[in-house]
């Protein structure tokens, strides 16, 4: 199986990290987070501190640029500095309380989860200013799309200037397939209709290793590299399709019904992004040559498509 992340190890991420801080640096470990960023925590001078490493910078900055923004609305752990060296971008920031939820037990997830619900039913809420648009989120908080649909059309464009490049390539040079991925594609588009008309904040990578917690509630939501204005019911079929036994959806309801929250067509914007997870799925383990996760991927997809 490819890998796309970055090599880089203990030793150089400590000789950089020391440089940069200009203190000596312990307790440095990696963590095993995200595709494409090489991720560690360590200590600095008494204070814990988690470090990025990539080859790019946009998404260090741009992860700054949300922490400036709704830090102070949402536990987004503080940046102290995004720096470059040797060709090679670091971001710091504070490292959160506490341990990614994904390494509590069932019986403890069960019971954090409805913080985990609480904080995504507040970032669907927040109030986005509407001439920001839609889609990725720049560096400088600037966006390229004026509608969601928009968005996700460009999500699977041919860029040759993108991490997939020209992905349909992948019909002829990969495990693909093409009648599969297209029936997906075209459900999907079909169903966003029923998107918001106003831009929300997305994550866009919202699962249990990229959120922190105590053991009760919330401490951080981490990585924001893949954040977007769209729409947050994303983010809940984002954790829905990678783990439908937890019931998120429904722990999503129940904080709205307490507070008196509508979110209009639940339903049908639920079904939309696990068919976009689904699909885009596809097309990251055909170019990662990863033939069982494809397949995994692919039985999902075909039961979303016999229910509707």
């Amino acid at each position: 199986m490819k890998s796309f992340k970055l090599s880089m190890d203990v030793y150089s991420a400590k000789e950089k990290l020391t440089t940069i801080l200009g203190s000596p640096i312990t307790s440095l470990s990696p963590i095993e987070m995200g595709e494409l960023s090489k991720v560690f925590s360590f200590e600095c001078n008494g204070h814990a501190y988690v470090a990025h490493f990539k080859e790019t910078k946009d998404s260090l900055v741009k992860a700054n640029y949300i922490y400036q923004t709704y830090g102070s609305r949402l536990p987004i752990p503080k940046v102290i500095e995004v720096e470059e060296l040797d060709g090679i971008f670091i971001s710091i920031t504070e490292k959160a309380a506490g341990k990614p939820i994904s390494t509590f037990s069932p019986v403890q997830q069960e019971f954090i989860l409805r913080d985990v619900a609480r904080q995504l039913v507040k970032l669907g809420q927040l109030d986005i200013n509407q001439t920001l648009g839609y889609g990725w989120i720049s560096p400088k908080g600037k966006t390229t799309s004026t509608s969601w649909t928009e968005t996700i059309e460009k999500f699977f464009a041919i860029d040759p200037d993108d991490f997939y490049q020209d992905w349909t390539r992948l019909y002829e040079e990969s495990f693909l397939e093409r009648p599969l991925f297209e029936e997906g594609f075209s459900s999907m588009m079909k169903l966003l209709r029923y998107a918001p008309k106003s831009p929300l904040l997305v994550h866009g990578d919202f699962h249990l290793g990229n959120m922190l917690s105590d053991g009760n509630k919330v401490t951080g939501i981490v990585d924001w590299e893949m954040a977007m204005y769209g729409d947050f019911m994303m983010d809940v079929a984002g954790l829905h399709f990678w783990h439908p036994a937890l019931d998120f959806p429904r722990k999503v309801q129940d904080i709205c019904r307490l507070h008196d929250i509508d979110i209009p067509h639940f339903e049908e914007r639920l079904r939309c992004y696990m068919l976009f997870k689904a699909v885009d799925g596809l097309r990251f383990y055909a170019k990662q040559d990863a033939r069982p996760s494809y397949d995994y991927i692919k039985g999902r997809l075909k039961t979303l498509l016999l229910d509707k």
